[in-house]
């Protein structure tokens, strides 16, 4: 078994021809060009997805070939996976050339096609020093499809360096002087999970979990998963436009946030300070898009009787403008930077250990709630606003530390969406000519929401559930 190391990043399709010549001038050596035909097999059951395994057939138009890649880790757009490669005579799977025990027995039988890929690799070998060191890498460039049985098919356009000699965080500084020349992304979906995307087969991983102590590498676990929640949800959101990806985009960033700054107390000679930064840049960058997509939940939620009314609302969801503004945005070469400065980050900070003592979870926690303990008399929307990041962390605290405590966790989950909610109604109310009948009703909700979200923090601090107005 070969262990396969790569870094895997997304790229815009005008910035393909430009690549050649930037490679080039960094030493490749002659690109190859191949078109690539790939079958992927499952169970019915789609056992192997499980796994988090795949199995292909790979027609270079010169030989079959046969694949198949287990589980791994994923650590924001790097990933480290076994891989069986092995030359076949033709279009069919040739299980008894695979690892014993690599697929269970009952499965053999049951698998079938799910969805093929079909692109345009075009591939570089690169050797240059870097701090001394060699790196050899193979990059590969691939253009074209992910397409089901059915015809349904989504694009693909990635770049993958993958590391044949050397360091794995050499991949991290050629990747970031590529991202030099146009916008580079990390992507944590393989081509796999694109054809299972296409299939809505969701994709969940389980969160890791804190232990007794809360070590450092505990820690960064954690932050690790929340970074790749924060890529997929905005892959998610490239595939079907889905505004609520971007808010639960939004939530993994202020969770990482959270994690960072506990790692950076317990060990602060890790070389956090600069992912705190890019965190705190790419918030500030998004938050507006976010506060629109609330803006636009509460407005829809609204009963209309004005036709005036109802025309303004209907020219105010200008869906398919902050679409096309939101993706310029991401396709600035900064937020491709900052999300690769983080992946980069988060990897070299893993082989860390804590200057002091670890704290255990419940700590944290009751840190957490001593931080955010309410106030009793009523808050003023702004106050509510700015405890949605210490919210978000205490949420995922529960999480961790108390998850049979279900009801709390709901509280705190209602509280971050009621906040959302309200960000979107401070944002229209503070609009010019707002229609009446749409300014009262906003003004009404605002008034019981409000209301509610002192409901729901006594609920959580005291366990009194106290009386809640329909919003």
């Amino acid at each position: 078994m070969a262990e396969e190391i790569e870094l895997k990043l997304s790229m815009q399709p005008q910035d393909l021809p430009r690549l050649d010549s930037i490679l080039t001038h960094l030493g490749a050596a002659t690109p190859q060009t191949q078109h690539l035909q790939n079958t992927y097999f499952d169970t019915p059951a789609l056992d192997l997805h499980k796994t988090r395994s795949a199995l292909r057939l790979r027609n270079t138009g010169q030989q079959w070939v046969q694949t198949l890649k287990t589980s791994g880790q994923v650590q924001g757009a790097l990933s480290q996976r076994g891989e069986w490669e092995v030359q076949v005579e033709g279009p069919e799977l040739k299980l008894e050339l695979l690892p014993e025990k690599s697929l269970r027995p009952e499965w053999k039988n049951q698998l079938k096609p799910v969805f093929t890929t079909d692109f345009t690799r075009r591939s570089w070998l690169l050797e240059k020093q870097i701090a001394g060191s060699l790196l050899r890498v193979e990059v590969a460039a691939d253009s074209g499809k992910v397409i089901l049985p059915t015809g349904q098919q989504d694009n693909l356009c990635e770049l993958e360096l993958e590391l044949k000699e050397g360091q794995a965080e050499q991949l991290f500084t050629l990747a970031e002087e590529l991202a030099e020349h146009f916008c580079l992304h990390p992507a944590v979906s393989s081509k796999a999970e694109r054809g299972l995307r296409l299939l809505q087969v969701p994709r969940k991983y389980q969160a890791p979990k804190l232990e007794q102590q809360t070590s450092f590498e505990a820690l960064n676990e954690l932050a690790n998963h929340q970074l790749n929640e924060w890529i997929l949800c905005h892959e998610k959101w490239a595939f079907a436009a889905d505004e609520l990806e971007l808010q639960l985009a939004q939530r993994a960033l202020f969770r990482l946030q959270g994690i960072l700054v506990v790692q950076q107390r317990v060990c602060p000679s890790a070389p956090l300070h600069q992912a705190r930064v890019d965190v705190k840049k790419l918030l500030k960058a998004f938050t507006p898009w976010v506060t629109a997509s609330h803006a636009d939940r509460v407005l829809q939620s609204l009963t209309l009787e004005q036709t005036f009314a109802e025309n303004w609302r209907h020219q105010y969801l200008g869906y398919a403008q902050r679409r096309s503004d939101y993706r310029q945005l991401w396709q600035q070469k900064w937020t491709g930077q900052a999300g690769l400065k983080l992946v980069s980050s988060l990897y070299q900070s893993q082989c860390m250990t804590s200057d002091f003592a670890a704290e255990k979870p419940q700590q944290l926690l009751d840190r957490a709630k001593a931080h955010l303990r309410f106030p009793r008399q009523p808050m003023e929307a702004d106050i509510w606003i700015q405890r949605y990041p210490a919210l978000v962390r205490l949420e995922l605290l529960l999480e961790q530390v108390e998850p049979q405590r279900t009801s709390d966790r709901r509280l705190a989950m209602q509280l971050i969406q009621g906040i959302g909610d309200l960000q979107g109604y401070q944002l229209l109310l503070a609009g010019e000519e707002v229609p009446q009948e749409i300014a009262q009703q906003l003004t009404s909700l605002r008034q019981e929401l409000l209301f509610n979200l002192g409901r729901w923090a006594q609920a959580l601090w005291t366990g009194e559930p106290g009386t809640e107005r329909r919003v």
